[in-house]
């Protein structure tokens, strides 16, 4: 069985992060709000910048292989600063099934711990084993954002869900 090295991705590991973010993209355009189109000509530092900025985990593979992501977003709006976002969840298909995506997500909730009241995130209603994941990881739909994404004249609806981990 593969082990994974989870750690946070910072900006010398641009090349490996666009890599993987790029083949995401291109691979499930109705997953991701981006598109490869346009992230494809982001330079490489400006994804550094992204990296050093942000909170990426990264999952590792015994090989030295950056074989998923996924991102974490607080805003720093006094008025929003409570709600943390999940976006770029992504485990390349060779590792699916590991339980690398539960790792991956497990270090975002322990990152935020008790500092945020809600973890939320989007996932297109079309990907079950996704939408399995988040909700035997405690997340709840509390809504569908209808038509969110439209990829080649096609509509996709989203589901929005959430964790509640902060006291109210």
């Amino acid at each position: 069985m593969t082990q994974f090295k989870l750690r946070r991705l910072r900006g010398d590991d641009a090349p490996s992060f666009r890599e993987i973010r790029l083949e995401a993209l291109f691979s499930h355009p109705e997953a991701f709000g981006a598109s490869w189109e346009e992230e494809k000509s982001q330079s490489l530092a400006s994804i550094a910048d992204r990296l050093e900025r942000g909170y990426v985990v990264g999952g590792i593979s015994d090989g030295g292989v950056l074989t998923g992501i996924i991102g974490l977003s607080k805003p720093t709006s006094i008025k929003t600063q409570h709600i943390g976002s999940i976006w770029g969840m992504y485990v390349r298909p060779t590792a699916r099934g590991s339980g690398l995506s539960r790792l991956l997500l497990a270090a975002i909730i322990d990152e935020v711990g008790s500092t945020l009241r809600s973890l939320r995130l989007c996932v297109v209603s079309s990907n079950q084993a996704a939408i399995r994941l988040y909700k035997s990881m405690g997340f709840e739909e509390w809504a569908v954002e209808v038509d969110a994404l439209k990829v080649g004249g096609k509509y996709y609806d989203e589901l929005l869900m959430r964790l509640e981990i902060g006291p109210r």
